[in-house]
């Protein structure tokens, strides 16, 4: 059984090579490899296909959450921990959308100490799930009906965010712009923005509104907008 640590900065993986080293014992008793970039990190899973992968969630290349999505398409059966400075949801979603239905996946932030490293490297290694403490509240929302974006209102959020117009999110999406609206109206009932009729905060503009919010609960940021731009661009929506 082997591991395999991906992180651009060479003192966290030593760090972490180290602290599971001297903390896993006889639950791992295999060679831990390391690389430094995402593309990398797809190529080593390839060749030595490890049972557990630790990916920096910010790397050159190639993002923690991409390498992911490919390491999984080939090795569905690999845990996977994301390590991360940020608990924004954009990060939670995306992680979700990449990880197999039945997969086993850690989400540590770095500032978790080195007992929740060593606790969610041994839950993914027997086949379960670990989430820091510290997203909790995030997880709890992207699991509520009430506050959690559906698919079709985050996209609508992305368009706003990149600018757009109704008439041209309809054309890119192949929507009406009555469809677009509509979709605009539920995201801002999740955002608790007021509708037009409803009172004395009128003085903002919706749209606006939205991606400030979206932005603060870190639902959106700038990697994703680049995505979603080349992809829109590409008349390719996801």
């Amino acid at each position: 059984m082997s591991i395999l640590i991906v992180d651009d900065e060479e003192r966290d993986r030593i760090w972490l090579k180290n602290l599971l080293t001297q903390n896993l014992g006889a639950v791992h008793a295999g060679p831990i490899y390391e690389g430094h970039d995402g593309l990398e990190a797809v190529e080593l899973s390839q060749k030595y296909k490890p049972q557990l992968v630790f990916l920096d969630i910010k790397m050159p290349q190639l993002s923690g959450i991409k390498a992911a999505e490919q390491i999984l398409k080939q090795l569905p059966e690999t845990g996977v921990i994301i390590l991360s400075n940020f608990s924004d949801e954009v990060y939670v979603r995306q992680l979700w959308k990449v990880v197999p239905p039945n997969g086993a996946f850690g989400y540590v932030l770095k500032s978790a100490s080195d007992e929740q490293v060593v606790e969610a490297a041994k839950a993914v290694l027997s086949g379960d799930c670990w989430v820091h403490p510290g997203i909790a509240r995030v997880i709890q929302r992207t699991q509520n009906r009430a506050t959690s974006l559906t698919p079709a209102e985050y996209e609508a959020l992305i368009c706003i965010a990149l600018g757009m117009t109704d008439h041209a999110i309809a054309r890119k999406l192949y929507l009406t712009e009555k469809a677009v609206q509509s979709r605009l109206k539920s995201l801002y009932a999740k955002l608790g923005i007021p509708g037009r009729s409803e009172g004395h905060e009128t003085e903002f503009n919706q749209r606006c509104r939205a991606v400030y919010l979206s932005n603060r609960r870190g639902l959106i940021n700038q990697s994703e907008l680049d995505d979603w731009e080349a992809k829109l661009s590409e008349g390719a929506p996801t």
